[in-house]
């Protein structure tokens, strides 16, 4: 038996439409090597994110990871 890799956050709610998003968001994983979310703090970019790397972790052999760059203090540490 094999053990599921990866680390996701918990998704404590439910996740309701963005459907087209969740589409074009997929597009760009699977076509792209790397894809970036961009928008006004608040909208849900985070869910978005987590939610689609739910959904293609099992394309990986590693799953999918998740790391939080919130708390450093300076965008040049990225």
């Amino acid at each position: 038996m094999m053990t599921k890799v990866g680390y996701l956050p918990d998704e404590t709610s439910s996740f309701v439409g963005r459907r087209a998003e969740l589409a074009r968001l997929h597009t760009a994983l699977t076509t792209r090597r790397m894809t970036t979310l961009i928008g006004p703090g608040g909208v849900g970019k985070t869910r978005l994110a987590v939610r689609a790397a739910r959904a293609a972790a099992d394309r990986y052999p590693d799953g999918a990871w998740w790391a939080d760059l919130s708390p450093l203090p300076d965008d040049g540490l990225l």
